[in-house]
């Protein structure tokens, strides 16, 4: 068990992560989902990522369990988590010291090839090896998903932007995973059975909520006594599809007689209801426009089988929003005068 304190100066320092490109450690984490599994969801990624994962692959899976901590080198912190904001680099210029105390550590909970050795031993070409294989994964592993990703993140992070702006801070972190308690002002995270009790103080240092996909299904905490401690979450995903990878289908004339129906008055009004970035509950929406719900239900279906329109799911409520087609086409028909309804 993991209890992280916070002072009143730490809850004013919570902040929700953002990445334009997706950090390293996604990759790293997703070592372990192609490992385990971690049921349908990533079937079909696994399956496409196992026939083209780069030559020398096993040099990540010595240094990534396929569960559990994995070094820390691995993963740059938030000022240069990602391939743009020079992730390698930083990998690359571990100092011999970080490498010997990280590897000591990983040997004490595997066993690790001799190869590691020379890792340990601050030998640059087996760092070079190790880094140009990771950022050869991560091309293959996340880089193709990119789209598919960022639209889950982004709608988890349109909730979490609601939740913390209606319901505070402490709403947010009680609700980045069932198992999680917000216990004023302690935040207490379920670990395996049988370990030890912990507790980290933040010290005024606040804390970074980060959404990654492979995560797994608990939240990691990535601390240490220097920088801005990080808690990885999985993010909630939306209603569209529970899988990583989808069929592409033909949606030319999809699109086009769904955009058809949009010119129906109630559909419209439906639509411009969901653009703000908070959206709407099923029951929410049919209350603001005098629907009933069943009719609210049967437009957003519609709306959302045109990309026009992201569901997330939370407990036993569903919020709706716009997607950014949907915003899009919005402000391209209120450019030329707004949405006509007949």
């Amino acid at each position: 068990m993991l209890r992280i304190h916070f002072t009143p100066g730490d809850l004013a320092r919570v902040t929700l992560g953002y990445n334009s490109s997706l950090p390293v450690s996604e990759a790293v984490m997703s070592l372990q989902a192609l490992r385990r599994g971690w049921g349908p969801r990533f079937s079909a990624w696994r399956h496409v990522v196992g026939k083209r994962l780069p030559a020398r692959a096993s040099l990540l899976g010595s240094l990534v369990p396929a569960s559990g901590w994995a070094p820390d080198f691995l993963t740059p912190g938030p000022d240069h988590a990602s391939p743009t904001t020079g992730a390698f680099d930083a990998i690359r210029a571990t100092p011999r010291r970080h490498l010997e105390a990280e590897l000591r550590r990983l040997a004490d909970r595997h066993r690790l090839p001799a190869w590691t050795q020379l890792l340990a031993d601050g030998d640059r070409e087996a760092l070079d090896a190790v880094t140009d294989t990771l950022a050869a994964y991560y091309d293959v592993a996340v880089t193709p998903f990119v789209d598919r990703i960022r639209a889950v993140l982004d709608a988890d992070r349109a909730w979490r932007v609601h939740t913390m702006a209606h319901l505070g801070v402490g709403s947010v972190l009680a609700g980045l995973h069932p198992q999680v308690r917000w216990e004023e002002p302690v935040l207490v995270l379920p670990g395996p059975p049988g370990e030890c009790q912990v507790d980290f103080h933040l010290e005024g240092r606040g804390l970074l909520l980060s959404a990654h996909i492979f995560c797994g299904s608990r939240p990691r905490a990535l601390l240490n006594e220097v920088g801005t401690p990080v808690l990885v979450y999985a993010p909630l995903w939306n209603l569209q599809s529970d899988s990583l990878v989808t069929a592409l289908p033909d949606t030319r004339p999809r699109a086009s007689k769904a955009l058809a129906t949009l010119l129906g008055r109630t559909r419209a009004a439906v639509l411009e209801a969901l653009a703000s970035s908070a959206g709407h509950s099923t029951k929410h929406l049919a209350q603001s426009l005098a629907i009933s719900p069943a009719s609210a239900s049967e437009h957003v279906t519609a709306l959302r089988d045109a990309g026009l329109v992201t569901s997330l799911r939370q407990a036993n409520t569903v919020r709706h929003t716009t997607t950014a087609l949907g915003d899009n086409l919005i402000s391209s028909t209120n450019s030329t005068g707004g949405i006509q309804l007949p």
